[in-house]
């Protein structure tokens, strides 16, 4: 499903740009538009903006993420990993075995 990008109000006079955010249900977009700036509405997290303290900075730097299966050593971890596999690879490809 395309998302629509814009969304006209008041009537037709006035196009704006549509909320972005899609129901877990029923999969269609939100019907809002979006605050200015934003690609979503209040509701959908647009009035947000994020930490602003030393400390909640350093909160959202080590908290969990998606569901808890996932933190930011985890990710460092696969990133080098990745990498080592990718050198590994790289070798393979010089000497022929691949």
């Amino acid at each position: 499903m395309d998302r629509e990008p814009l969304i006209k109000t008041l009537g037709g006079r006035i196009t704006c740009p549509r909320c972005q955010a899609l129901s877990k249900r029923s999969q269609s977009q939100c019907k809002k538009p979006a605050m200015q700036g934003k690609r979503v509405c209040r509701n959908h997290g647009g009035a947000s903006c994020g930490a602003k303290t030393p400390e909640g900075k350093k909160r959202r730097d080590n908290a969990r993420l998606v569901h808890g299966r996932e933190t930011r050593a985890l990710r460092d971890t696969r990133k080098h990993k990745l990498r080592e596999l990718r050198e590994l690879e790289a070798v393979m490809a010089e000497i022929g075995m691949i």
